[in-house]
């Protein structure tokens, strides 16, 4: 193809010391085109500098071009056809601001396909005879690279795994197809582990009704319209047996002390408790916690609007401790256990010595 298209000969080929290279195969090739095979010595490869600063080139570009589209890594072969297209038809400033195309072909300019932007999303039009009346006239695709041997666009549609090689598309290069799937350089999203608990229908729709019953109950407590205020107050036995009591009715005599009485007592309003008490739950949920846990979860967290199951739940978040010292962890089975699997582990990675 050399021979054909650039009219020169290979005379020598330098490569590293690669199976694919050493084989005799290739060998007796090589020695029938009287081609010389030169080989750099092991573990230094900048005896064959020009190849690997090419390698890391490509190798950075593609990196680049997976991370910015957020494409899964089984698309790095089209990520590679791609830089290498878009690297041999830009200029460079080593070889006076030519393109490599140019300064293998000696030719002049020739126009190529306006680039766009890799990963996109791209609208393939679909032609008449590919479709009926009634589906789309276009295929939301993903811009993978350039055709060899033609003057046209790859796009690849995922749903239907075909690559359609045309001019007819559309590019949308601000919206990224796989934007809202990151799967790439083997960082996978991490499941996200939920609690699932199989409450029955009949019980959530309880707590529901309750919840909204505790949110009028408040309202209402809290409504001081109208000039009516509340009072909430604890009667003891005393107040109980002086409430019993007739009442002196107001007479003349005293109707000056009744004006007064409104200024010398003021309308209580409702209290709220402390914020630190909120959160308690009853003591038919709360487990037996340990001396150790210094901060409860119950004093911080209010659960009094959770259902029976919820609540156990949050309550038992409180129930593990974790030891201050190795003598507290050797008391406990759990801990003991989780060392000497943690001992085997070592020992058998070979990972220290004892």
């Amino acid at each position: 193809m050399i021979c054909t298209q650039y009219n020169a000969k290979v005379k020598v080929l330098r490569s590293d010391n690669g199976g694919e290279y050493l084989s005799s195969s290739f060998q007796q090739y090589l020695e029938a085109q009287g081609i010389i095979h030169q080989t750099t010595c092991p573990e230094t490869p900048q005896q064959n500098v020009v190849a690997e600063r090419k390698n890391c080139h490509l190798l950075e570009v593609v990196r680049a071009l997976l991370i910015e589209a957020h494409m899964p890594l089984c698309y790095w072969g089209e990520a590679l056809t791609s830089a290498a297209y878009l690297i041999n038809r830009i200029p460079s400033s080593t070889i006076d601001f030519k393109t490599p195309y140019q300064a293998l072909t000696e030719a002049p300019t020739t126009t190529n396909l306006p680039p766009h932007v890799f990963g996109c999303v791209a609208f393939v039009h679909l032609h008449k005879h590919q479709r009926n009346k009634l589906s789309p006239c276009a295929l939301r695709c993903i811009f993978v690279g350039y055709a060899t041997y033609q003057k046209e666009y790859r796009c690849y549609h995922s749903p239907i795994q075909r690559m359609f090689i045309t001019l007819d598309v559309v590019f949308h290069e601000d919206t990224m197809y796989f934007s809202l799937q990151p799967e790439l350089q083997g960082e996978y999203q991490e499941e996200v582990l939920t609690l699932d608990l199989q409450i029955p229908k009949e019980v959530e729709l309880s707590t529901r009704d309750e919840v909204a019953e505790l949110n009028a109950q408040d309202m209402d407590e809290l409504n001081l319209g109208n000039g009516e205020h509340v009072e909430r107050e604890v009667s003891s036995p005393s107040s109980a047996s002086e409430s019993l009591e007739p009442q002196e009715t107001n007479t003349p005599n005293n109707h000056s002390s009744a004006e007064d009485a409104p200024d010398m007592a003021e309308p209580s309003r409702k209290q709220l408790p402390p914020h630190h008490t909120t959160g308690i739950p009853k003591p038919t949920y709360e487990p037996e916690i340990s001396s150790k846990v210094k901060y409860s979860m119950s004093h911080y967290v209010s659960n009094h609007r959770l259902s029976e199951s919820n609540r156990s739940f949050v309550n038992q978040l409180s129930t593990v401790s974790i030891p201050n010292s190795v003598q507290e962890a050797l008391a406990g089975p759990r801990w003991k256990a989780a060392m000497n699997e943690e001992m085997k582990s070592l020992k058998k990675n070979e990972t220290m010595e004892l």
